[in-house]
């Protein structure tokens, strides 16, 4: 139930991939809907008690607080998991491999999923962007795990890779020693055999305590696994150079998440050479810097950053990228979050030559202190509020041309407007 949404289409494809029945609803019909039904999912939009009926177990979106199908099944004796509870129980029985972290955390899955595919692992793959999971047949499981919600401590994993701790969530969290607390709480859960690689560049991280052995990456001098930031990059460890990865994907931030995904690796006796083969070959992580197409000569990409960090990191990247002008086009995510981190939304676009700011995407959040999106195009120095997609576009009509750097950022639905402007090539 809310198999809309990326953490739910992620398990239904993998229990689809093994051969289960499995079928699903929504309050809306999406594209991530259309593909579950194109690979065999059977999928219902609205809800109905009987989408419960002769069913063995129910999945539901941690966001469903309530609803006739949960009523009906708790009723009739069906199991009942949340989203959460259902991939811990998979982390649980599986040789697992889980990704934390504020921001990064679905990259490094993705690439550490696609390193120990191509080594021969065959493992299971469950990525926060609902539609690169993978089933596979070993006991190998690499998954992504969620701070937003609290169920983060839900997880036992053998081992993890946290790549940083940040402020966020703040209709969760009150502020950043509570997100602390949370992770604290996840690595003090690893096994005494298990393993930690956390994240040398980021203060919070690197100090958490672990009863697993513990091992860091990242840029500083003392990282374990210590990169620096040419192209292609080296890799040094205990002192010796293991040699360089030549990564497509252009940004300091996707070195630095690369190099979690080879140090996790490398611990798990993954050679070097085939380590960075890997990742030379790595295609890239959905709704990551992910282009689109062409629009009035202008190249056109789609980024799933939401919060200051991440948009400050996805646009030094867009910067390495050949262009005239560097566009954005942001449409804020909750207004608890802008609310939140306003100040240091305005002043994360400073690498953009124009942004353009689209209406807050509420994901069903109330606006209790009435913030709008118009209060940070305000703040922003070469930013402009321009509300709807519809008048975005006509905007973009008279500004983009050959050359420039079309960036659409954003976790609601700004990939919408991605679609339909790249299709005018």
């Amino acid at each position: 139930m809310g198999i809309g949404g990326a953490g739910v289409s992620a398990l239904a494809r993998v229990f689809l991939a093994r051969g289960d029945e499995v079928s699903g609803c929504d309050v809306r019909e999406s594209d991530t809907t259309a593909a579950l039904e194109d690979a065999g999912v059977r999928v219902e939009i609205g809800h109905d008690p009987e989408h419960v009926l002769f069913k063995d177990l129910l999945v539901y979106s941690g966001a469903i607080k309530e609803s006739p199908e949960l009523d009906a099944a708790k009723a009739m004796g069906v199991r009942v998991l949340t989203r959460a509870e259902m991939l811990a129980e998979l982390i649980a029985e599986s040789d697992s491999i889980a990704i934390a972290g504020s921001a990064g955390k679905t990259t490094v899955t993705h690439m550490t999923g696609h390193i120990l595919t191509e080594a021969g692992y065959d493992p299971t793959v469950l990525v926060g962007d609902g539609s690169s999971a993978r089933a596979g047949r070993s006991k190998w499981l690499v998954a992504e795990v969620d701070e937003s919600d609290g169920s983060l401590i839900l997880h036992r994993p053998n081992r993890a890779i946290v790549t940083n701790i940040e402020f966020d969530h703040p209709d969760h969290f009150k502020d950043v020693e509570e997100v602390q607390d949370l992770f604290a709480r996840f690595v003090a859960g690893l096994p005494a055999e298990g393993l930690a690689v956390l994240c040398a560049d980021d203060e919070r991280a690197r100090t958490l305590e672990t009863p697993a052995r513990r091992i860091t990456y990242g840029f500083s001098e003392s990282a374990d696994y210590r990169c620096d930031d040419r192209r292609p990059f080296t890799i040094h460890h205990a002192g010796h150079e293991l040699g360089k990865v030549n990564l497509r994907q252009p940004g300091r931030h996707n070195v630095q998440n690369a190099t979690a995904a080879a140090a996790m690796a490398l611990e798990l006796g993954i050679s070097f050479a085939d380590v960075a083969g890997a990742l030379e070959r790595f295609p890239g992580a959905h709704r990551r810097l992910e282009f689109l197409g062409l629009f009035q000569g202008a190249a056109v990409y789609d980024d799933y950053a939401h919060h200051p960090t991440k948009v400050r990191a996805t646009l030094q990247a867009a910067r390495e990228l050949r262009h005239r002008r560097l566009i954005v086009v942001f449409q804020p995510h909750r207004y608890s979050r802008l609310s939140a981190l306003l100040q240091d939304f305005s002043r994360a676009f400073t690498a953009a030559d124009r942004v353009l700011v689209v209406d807050v995407y509420s994901a069903g959040e109330a606006n209790p202190t009435g913030i709008q999106a118009r209060d940070l195009s305000d703040l922003i120095p070469n930013g402009v509020y321009v509300g709807s997609f519809e008048r975005a576009r006509e905007t973009l009509e008279g500004l983009v041309g050959p050359g420039d750097v079309l960036l659409l950022m954003g976790a609601g639905d700004i990939r919408k407007l991605g679609d339909e402007l790249a299709q005018k090539v």
